[in-house]
């Protein structure tokens, strides 16, 4: 592979970094699987040096792990740090929804574009795109609140969504039509100003797709 300019060695890392952290933000990398050098080049069409360096800032972040000689590899999350994660975001996305509803003239049309795309693509059968319209339905809570650094902790802080894994496509649906319910009951509580109401359906959202019985 050719040489690379400064500028696109920079842009080869950026566009590496988002294509992995965007997977494993959505959990779409098995867990323990090793991130081998050649193949993510290949995949991301990107210059092995750009790649190291995309690796290195998010092992950095703690979204992979170095192994203990070389390589990186997707960490395996267990019920503590899926709890962690669980209670970080919560904590997160409550300030979000009080700074909201303290302010009627904060337009939530954002939020609700996030309900119609969980719904559209949950109509085509669309698996990751429910997945990604879910996490943006969540980013929008956030950015909503008007909070530039409240927005850049939320979206560079290592929180994967938590999902139960399953094969079942019958419980994956009535899962999905669970998230849309609960996000339009979230954006409902938004629209009149309930932020007690707003955070007690965040809470059960959030915890029931993790199955973690986290107290309130």
């Amino acid at each position: 592979m050719p040489k690379l300019t400064k500028d696109g060695l920079r842009s080869q890392r950026e566009q590496a970094y988002d294509a992995l952290r965007n997977l494993l933000i959505l959990q779409q990398l098995e867990a323990g699987q090793r991130l081998r050098e050649p193949e993510w080049a290949g995949r991301l069409k990107v210059h092995r040096s750009a790649l190291r360096e995309a690796f290195a800032r998010l092992a950095a972040e703690g979204l992979v792990e170095r192994g203990a000689q070389t390589g990186y590899f997707v960490p395996r999350l267990d019920a503590r740090d899926a709890a962690e994660v669980t209670k970080i975001r919560l904590a997160l996305e409550c300030l979000a929804i009080d700074e909201v509803c303290a302010d009627a003239t904060i337009g939530l049309e954002a939020v609700a574009r996030a309900c119609d795309e969980v719904e559209a693509f949950l109509k085509g059968g669309y698996a990751l795109g429910v997945i990604e319209a879910d996490r943006r339905f969540h980013e929008a809570i956030v950015d909503a609140a008007g909070m530039r650094r409240l927005s850049a902790l939320y979206l560079r802080a290592p929180l994967p969504l938590i999902n139960q894994p399953t094969e079942d496509r019958a419980f994956w649906l009535a899962q999905c039509r669970r998230t849309l319910e609960e996000h339009r009951a979230i954006l409902a509580n938004l629209q009149r100003r309930d932020a007690a109401a707003a955070k007690a359906k965040l809470h059960a959202h959030i915890t029931h797709r993790a199955n973690l019985p986290l107290s309130q």
